[in-house]
Order: structure tokens, then sequence, then C-alpha cells
């Protein structure tokens, strides 16, 4: 399957707005994925997935990468890169293709030149195009068909999911990284990633959005008849819901975040109207009483409003009226009591907590939810040695992150 090639370690690098994130694994010749360890640093100068101060950040991955090889006694040198931020852009895009008049054979060489064309529409100054995924190509009689090679038509199309960024915010992060001498092999969106991590093909095929609930950002992408239909990223997240309680109890963050962790929850019960929360006395604050009413007003709002943003972008959506599938959380903010239930009032769809698929050898990702991206990104990565260990690309970007990458100017 690999071309004779040997065992190959695969690294993947979450730069997270409150943590930095590695994991390691190795592939062997058979494409078994072995999970060899995980590792993570503080991240505390980046805002939304994006960098804000650059060299200490630089210090927090070139530590989580130190643990890592620590953990698992391996020198890594290169990485798989997740890519996220409020400037993350995506559309839909329908391409075609015609065969003539008498119509033609479907050949390989048509799908390579939809392929160059659907990469040469024009974006926005200062974007690139992170990927170009392919959701289905159409017959000139409407049908649709995974692989048109082989048929017969007078016109071929193809419908892409197109995710876009500014180059300048990739640029920085992966300057971040290769001044550490680590090579960036390629990247992917966050929430791409989650869902390998997460969804089996049965899943894609019959329908699950995946709710990335992060700190500084919460993203989320649709798949459809095993294609993603569709991908959103919002700059709002868990630290949202810590700040508005900062402002309402008038505490610090920091103090915010343990009375969210420790008391939070967004759920409606008989008993809140009675109950209060002890806040013990720390430094310059006396202890104080807060009413539990007021700690689930606050959070409900805000999360309630995040998953109502998304409801809305959904619902603009053509597929959305007739989707059956499932929303599926994950990410550290999906762990506040609750939520489940309010994403299931919200959503009117069913709702479960993200489960990890799991990786073979003897460490087990149980128990690392969190850790969804960064693991996905080990079997997107799986994916791109497979294609490029049998002489093809990974062509997902392959060739737009080589020229991208040659382009960079660094001062």
């Amino acid at each position: 399957m690999f071309g004779g090639r040997s065992r190959s370690v695969l690294v993947g690098l979450e730069v997270g707005t409150s943590k930095i994130k590695v994991a390691v694994a190795e592939l062997d010749a058979e494409g078994s994925l072995s999970l060899l360890g995980v590792a993570e640093s503080p991240s505390t100068h980046v805002r939304k997935c994006e960098i804000t101060d650059f060299e200490m950040t630089q210090k927090a991955i070139h530590q989580a990468i130190l643990d890592a090889e620590a953990k698992t006694a391996v020198s890594i040198g290169e990485v798989y890169l997740a890519i996220s931020g409020a400037h993350i852009r995506s559309f839909q895009s329908r391409l075609a293709l015609d065969l003539g008049a008498e119509g033609a054979m479907i050949e390989e060489g048509h799908l390579r030149e939809l392929r160059q064309l659907v990469r040469q529409q024009a974006l926005p100054p200062g974007q690139i195009l992170l990927h170009d995924l392919l959701q289905t190509y159409i017959l000139d009689d409407g049908t649709p068909t995974a692989n048109p090679v082989g048929l017969l038509s007078r016109r071929l199309m193809a419908d892409y999911h197109l995710v876009s960024g500014i180059a300048t915010r990739l640029q920085t992060t992966i300057h971040c990284v290769t001044g550490l001498s680590l090579r960036v092999k390629g990247y992917a969106l966050s929430s791409y990633a989650t869902a390998q991590a997460l969804l089996a093909p049965e899943q894609k095929s019959s329908g699950a959005v995946v709710v990335n609930c992060g700190a500084g950002i919460t993203d989320y992408i649709v798949y459809r008849n095993g294609y993603v239909a569709h991908s959103g990223t919002l700059g709002v997240g868990g630290d949202h819901l810590t700040n508005d309680l900062a402002v309402a109890v008038k505490i610090p963050f920091p103090r915010s975040e343990e009375l969210k962790k420790s008391s939070g929850t967004v759920e409606v019960r008989e008993d809140v109207a009675y109950r209060r929360v002890s806040l013990p006395a720390e430094g310059p604050y006396e202890q104080r009483f807060v009413p539990m009413s007021l700690i689930v007003d606050v959070l409900r709002a805000r999360q309630a409003e995040i998953f109502e943003i998304i409801r809305e972008d959904l619902e603009a959506q053509p597929f959305w009226e007739s989707f059956s599938g499932t929303i599926i959380l994950t990410g550290g903010g999906s762990r506040l009591d609750g939520v489940q239930g309010l994403a299931g009032k919200i959503f009117d769809r069913p709702v479960q907590a993200g489960r990890l698929l799991a990786f073979d050898g003897e460490v087990s990702c149980e128990g690392k939810q969190d850790w969804a991206t960064v693991l996905g990104l080990l079997r997107y990565g799986r994916i791109a040695e497979m294609q490029e260990g049998e002489g093809g690309r990974w062509n997902r970007m392959g060739r737009s992150l080589r020229r991208f990458l040659s382009g960079i100017r660094f001062f």
C-alpha cells in the first residue's frame, strides 16, 4: 500500500486559544494507525485561535513539542497543522465542463480539468484557498454520481465546498512553527480534522453536524451523503461565557472560569431559584454567595446565542429542511452541564456527545474528547500519507500548500 515503505510517524499540532496540543501516532505499512501519546502546554497569547504574541506562542509550541518527544521517545521534525480562526470563510461552487454536442466518455483527465478550474476561482484580495472538497459530480441529465469515469455525457459538472482564509494569518502560524526547525507537512481546517476523529463512514453518509465548542471560537461542519455539505466558524467560544459571568458576578476572569467549571450549568431546574453558590474568601475578595439563577441566566444566554447563530446559518442552506442527521458536540465547552439539552431545543435535532474513533495499538484515546481536533489531524495525515505512498498527490491541498509556502517571506 505504501510502496514498500516501513513505519512512519505522524504528528498533529493545534495552536488553540487556551492550549497548544500535540498528538503523535505511528503509521505502519498496512495503514494501521497507533497512538503513541499526546502533550499540551498553556496558550496565553492566542485570541480566537489567532496569534497575538509571536515569541510567547512559539515558546509554548516548543514546550508542547518537547513534552511530546519526551513522552513518546520520538524526534519530531514535521507536523500536520490545524487551521482555524474568525477569518475562515467557506462557500459552495459548481463548475461545468463542456464535452461537446455529441457527448463523450468521461475520463480521468476531465476530472483533473475540473479540479484545475476550481483552483483558479477568484478569491477576495489577501485570501488563500485552504480546501477544495469535492461533493459530487453531475451529468447533463442532472444525475449525481461519485465516479463519472466511463460514463457518457455532453456536460460534466462538479460541486465543491471551498474553504479560504486570510493568507497573512496562515503565514504567521506557519512561521511560528517553521521557526522551530519543524516542517509543516500539511494543514487542515480544524472542524474538518475534528470530524475525522469523531465520524465513522456511516455517520458521514446518514448526516451529522459536528460542533466544536472551543475557548475562543466555535466551529462546525456538516456531513451529508458522505461529503462536506457546509462549514462555519464563529469568533465566540467558552471564554465569552466566562467573561460574561465575570462581569455579572464582578469577579476576575480566572475565578469566573473556576466558578463556571465547578457550578456552571445552562439547564433551568426547579431548585435554581433557591440555590446559592459560595465563593470563598480569596485575597482582597471576601466570602460571597452568588444566586444560582444568575449563573444559569448568564451562561444560558450566551450559549443559546452561539447555537442560534449556527442554526440560522444552517437554516439558510438548501439541505437543512430535510436534514435528519445528528448534532454532535465536542470541545471543552460541550462539557458544560445542560449543553446537550439546550442544543436539542435550539436545533430541533438529536444531539449527542462526540465519541472518538479508536486507534490501533496499546495507547487508548479514551477520555481525550477535548483532543478531537489534533487526533483528527493524525487521521487526516494518514490519508495524505497513503495517497502520497501510492504515487498520487494528497490532492486536497498539496500543490497549493507548496506554492503558498514557497512564497512566504519571513522578516
